[in-house]
């Protein structure tokens, strides 16, 4: 008998339980599930956006590839309008940055480089465009705001990267000291092609050192 009672109060404790609590585990139990089903129709969305993307982005190179201005300045648009936050749309603006570059039309270029860096989609891309805007703002003759742009970034694995267009910064500005240190960082970066690197040293020798550049002058 005392078993019996035993488990009738176990029952109550129960249904005691589940009347304080039931309604709390339920509303757990829903958002756990919600959490759940969000999580993977985000995924989802993102998953076909990023198809979506990369399409409009095969259309756009292929209107860039054809030189048709029209079309490309419209696809680029679209890209940057509906695709904003993706690679797709952050590489379409560096290339819209290069046409522009190569028609001189630095101010445009600026423009897309700088959308480029703040909506990379990619890490890797956002660096890439900060080193892209310094080179611009240096065609612009705007060195300190060339330099401030490459102090910014927080990623010391890309310093060699940065480093050529710094040196270029900086001889420029007639730091030649620190142009050299620069090159010589620059000549460091596992990247560099065996053109790239000619060209850097022929930046360096051509700059001698300072004490020669002095006696030149």
């Amino acid at each position: 008998m005392a078993e019996h009672l035993t488990e009738e109060e176990q029952v109550e404790a129960i249904k005691k339980w589940w009347k304080e609590n039931g309604t709390a585990v339920v509303i757990g139990i829903v958002v756990g599930l919600a959490a759940v089903i969000g999580v993977h129709t985000w995924m989802n969305y993102q998953k076909s956006r990023a198809i979506k993307a990369s399409d409009a982005y095969n259309q756009f190179t292929a209107a860039l590839n054809k030189k048709d201005t029209a079309d490309t300045d419209k696809l680029a648009q679209g890209m940057l309008d509906d695709y904003k936050g993706t690679s797709y749309a952050a590489l379409t603006a560096l290339q819209m940055a290069k046409q522009e570059v190569e028609a001189n039309k630095l101010d445009a270029a600026a423009t897309h480089v700088r959308w480029a860096m703040e909506n990379p989609g990619h890490k890797t891309i956002g660096l890439i465009a900060r080193q892209r805007l310094a080179e611009v703002l240096l065609a612009q003759d705007k060195l300190t705001e060339a330099l401030a742009v490459l102090d910014q970034a927080k990623d010391p694995t890309f310093d060699p990267r940065f480093a050529l267009v710094r040196g270029d910064i900086l001889r420029k500005q007639g730091k030649l000291e620190q142009a050299r240190e620069a090159y010589q960082l620059a000549l460091t970066d596992p990247t560099l092609s065996g053109k790239e690197r000619e060209f850097v040293e022929m930046k360096l020798d051509d700059m001698a050192t300072p004490s020669l550049q002095e006696n030149k002058k």
